[in-house]
């Protein structure tokens, strides 16, 4: 999706004219992304409001600010997200990332080019991964965090993530500069302490960048200021959408989606924009056995 910044004849989009929507923010490092959120909220005095996928504070790019009904549709953004790593080999910290205490240094020998390129194309597909010691996942309904800042020895649950695509793009040693495209689950702080293993020298993730969160970019992001200076654009939520393999229907059908009952036809597995014949947003459905289901309606009028 290739969204411009309005020109300055432009008219602005401010929470009068716009109510659901998604704003696009370029979040800074160093700032958290509740924090991010919290200015955003307060600049265009938006009642309702939240953010799809959290940015660490020493990570930085693309934040999806989700405007009045939009937040409702959180679930549905961010499938694949696009990542730029710096990862900082031969020190390991606590937390995987330059805000943790260093637990570890080792030197760094007969790591020549072609072996990283070789440990990176481990983690490419699917795989088992260990998330960080600091992270939200619960053990016996405890945060991973809280348990570690008492000291208490756990063992990290896996799971199954993906990762589609990793490319080298810097080597100079002590650092490594990769690119990612990952699926949902992906923990990146886990992949740079993965690495550093596989090259036998350890390490954490130095640096991050969000480049995209399906279907947007950071090119059509927006910083900070550009937001307090009234230079931004909310992408209504019917435009915010279809990202989906979308279904046009009419008559009874449309009827039946609104008010949650499924429509018969043949649809693959998988989620649908359904619009009406007019081109109306109507909802997010999901294909079924020999018929399509609503998840969420959109009113009329979004």
């Amino acid at each position: 999706m290739n969204l411009k910044h309005p020109t300055t004849d432009s008219q602005p989009n401010t929470p009068s004219n716009i109510k659901n929507g998604v704003l696009l923010l370029n979040k800074p490092e160093g700032m958290g992304s509740t924090h991010a959120l919290n200015i955003v909220k307060r600049a265009l005095r938006l009642k309702k409001a939240g953010h799809g996928g959290t940015l660490d504070p020493f990570a930085e790019g693309l934040l999806l600010i989700l405007i009045g009904k939009a937040t409702r549709f959180m679930e549905y953004y961010g499938e694949e997200k696009e990542y730029v790593s710096v990862i900082r080999l031969g020190v390991r910290t606590d937390t995987d990332d330059p805000d943790g205490e260093v637990i570890e240094e080792r030197e760094i020998k007969d790591i020549d080019i072609e072996k990283v390129k070789e440990v990176l194309k481990k983690f490419e597909g699917e795989f088992m991964q260990k998330v960080p010691l600091y992270s939200a996942v619960k053990i016996d309904g405890k945060r991973l965090y809280k348990l570690a800042r008492k000291g208490a020895r756990v063992e990290l649950p896996e799971r199954k993530v993906e990762i589609k695509e990793i490319e080298l793009l810097d080597y100079s040693l002590p650092f490594l500069t990769i690119r990612t495209v990952v699926k949902k689950g992906v923990y990146l702080r886990s992949l740079a302490r993965d690495i550093g293993d596989e090259l036998g020298c350890g390490a954490y993730l130095y640096k991050l960048k969000r480049i995209s969160v399906s279907p947007f970019t950071i090119e059509d992001a927006y910083t900070i200021e550009d937001i307090k200076n009234g230079n931004y654009k909310i992408i209504p939520l019917k435009d915010a959408l279809p990202h989906f393999p979308s279904v046009t229907l009419s008559g009874d059908d449309v009827w039946k989606i609104r008010h949650g009952m499924k429509v018969r036809g043949f649809y693959p597995e998988g989620i649908y924009y359904v619009k009406d014949s007019l081109g109306n947003p109507v909802a997010v459905a999901r294909g079924i056995t020999f018929g399509l289901k609503p998840e969420k309606v959109i009113n009329e009028g979004v």
